[in-house]
């Protein structure tokens, strides 16, 4: 089965940067409680994941309904591999903040993760439909990546549609929108987007899909344009 990455919600945007005296941590457990997360969320982005879990399991002694510390915990439990606690930990935080829409969609991407498509369907509806959530194109991205995963085609196309309705310089629901009319041989509605990609990125993996679509289109002069820039890109940079 191939892997289609969702996009990830950069956790760093939720962070609030500065340091915290030890003082201010004893001032009432529910500041005590967020200075805690916020600390496990910081070694978390840093990697440093048995220093974050420890600092959430202080904030969830202080509280055990604190959010934020149920969402970051969950987060280190699925990349301890965790993830029968993982899936407990974000079950809590949903519960104690229903409408954090990045809360939401990455439940829904680690429900997808564990091929549990119909539930991860609905977290990520719920992340569009949220007023807080800014990009709601990118829940529907990620629906239609996990679609990809099920090998549900139809479904996919839907939501990569949707998203590109929101944002049409979606660059990975273009690409995917490419490969997948290229694979239903509607060869001239693989080109339109393969194009409108490249006018956002190259990469050499979308000009070897280029080179396919225009043999299939027998437009052999366009193929060798993306060989060559092929060449030029990648194999001298490969040579360097």
């Amino acid at each position: 089965m191939k892997q289609y990455s969702l996009v990830a919600i950069v956790l760093s945007l939720l962070l609030l940067q500065g340091c915290v005296s030890s003082k201010s941590r004893n001032e009432n457990p529910d500041q005590a409680a967020t200075i805690y997360a916020d600390l496990g969320l910081e070694y978390l982005r840093k990697g440093k994941l048995e220093l974050a879990l420890v600092k959430l399991e202080r904030s969830l002694e202080l509280d055990k309904k604190h959010p934020k510390a149920n969402h970051y915990i969950a987060e280190v439990y699925k990349q301890l591999g965790e993830l029968n606690l993982a899936d407990e930990y974000y079950s809590k935080a949903v519960k104690y903040d229903q409408d954090n829409p990045m809360l939401l969609n990455n439940y829904g991407a680690f429900l997808c993760g564990q091929g549990r498509f119909e539930e991860a369907e609905d977290y990520f509806f719920r992340a569009s439909e949220t007023p807080r959530y800014r990009t709601p194109e990118l829940a529907y991205e990620n629906l239609a990546l996990c679609a990809m995963q099920t090998d549900n085609r139809v479904t996919a196309e839907e939501y990569f549609r949707k998203a590109l309705q929101i944002r049409p310089t979606l660059a990975k629901s273009l690409y995917q929108m490419a490969i997948i009319n290229y694979d239903k041989q509607e060869f001239m509605k693989a080109r339109a987007f393969i194009e409108r990609f490249h006018s956002i990125a190259k990469t050499e993996q979308s000009l070897k899909l280029g080179i396919q679509i225009e043999e299939a289109l027998g437009n052999e002069s366009a193929a060798n344009e993306y060989r060559q820039a092929i060449s030029i890109r990648f194999q001298n940079a490969n040579e360097d």
